[in-house]
């Protein structure tokens, strides 16, 4: 299983985030130099050429789209059967 992840960084500072929204609910688009629209036709473009996820903004941010991978696990919780789930 695995999620996605955006990881900001600056100065050696990282920070990471679930989604591109996620990023701009901290960050704004002034702060970074791209907003979120081009930010995700990047990401696209590169996907596209086969190359990294990653860009550097004018403002000296780097910005890399990438996947954390998590175990599977069985849920402890049940559902509202009383059934417990497999989680994948």
């Amino acid at each position: 299983m695995a999620r996605n992840v955006i990881c900001l960084e600056r100065n050696n500072i990282f920070e990471f985030y679930g989604s591109p929204a996620s990023l701009y609910a901290f960050h704004n688009e002034e702060e970074l130099g791209i907003g979120i629209k081009s930010l995700n036709n990047v990401f696209c473009q590169l996907r596209k050429e086969g190359k990294p996820l990653q860009y550097v903004t004018k403002t000296g941010f780097a910005i890399v789209k990438g996947e954390i991978l998590l175990k599977e696990i069985e849920s402890k919780s049940k559902n509202h059967l009383g059934l417990k789930k497999l989680l994948k």
